[in-house]
């Protein structure tokens, strides 16, 4: 069951994936048709639309192969409040934080991948123009901001977490 919280993560992801799609798909269109306002439309949109559907499936996805919605959101409790229930068993947590401890690599991976592509965006402006140099550096900006504000910090959590032990609670 999703609650409200699971389908603001899921409308994030949306709007994500639409945003990646269109940006993506009018820098490659952008290279024969100069950028306007109707190819925003007639070309953006539909592929905002493809975006947001496949960001969305793949969040669902992303959950499914984590144990469920549900148990994303109790490992994320138990990293908030750094301390597992009375009864859960290690072989049920250790492998849980495992998991949320090995994305810190990956988040590092993207906000150096986005310090390197935010200015590289920049220099391109002439070629792309404004909107589409602007939206691209919006888009490197989310991807870096999200890992350095979220998966880093709960990465660094969930490894304390494993390295020092754990509190237990009633």
């Amino acid at each position: 069951m999703i609650d409200e919280a699971g389908r603001m993560r899921l409308l994030g992801s949306a709007v994500a994936g639409a945003a990646f799609a269109t940006v993506l798909v009018v820098l490659i269109v952008s290279s024969w048709l100069a950028v306007t306002p109707g190819l925003l439309v007639s070309v953006g949109l539909p592929s905002a639309v493809a975006g947001a559907a496949v960001a969305v499936v793949v969040q669902l996805r992303s959950w499914g192969s984590d144990g469920g919605y549900e148990r994303v959101v109790l490992v994320e409790r138990w990293i908030t409040e750094r301390e597992i229930p009375l009864g859960v068993p290690a072989e049920m947590w250790v492998p849980m934080l495992q998991a949320q401890a090995g994305r810190l690599e990956a988040g590092w991976g993207k906000v150096v991948m986005s310090v390197f592509w935010i200015p590289m965006t920049w220099s391109m402006r002439d070629q792309h123009g404004t909107l589409l140099t602007l939206l691209l550096i919006g888009l490197w900006v989310g991807l870096g901001g999200w890992s350095a504000v979220w998966v880093i910090p709960r990465a660094r959590t969930a490894r304390s977490m494993l390295r020092q032990g754990v509190a237990t609670r009633d």
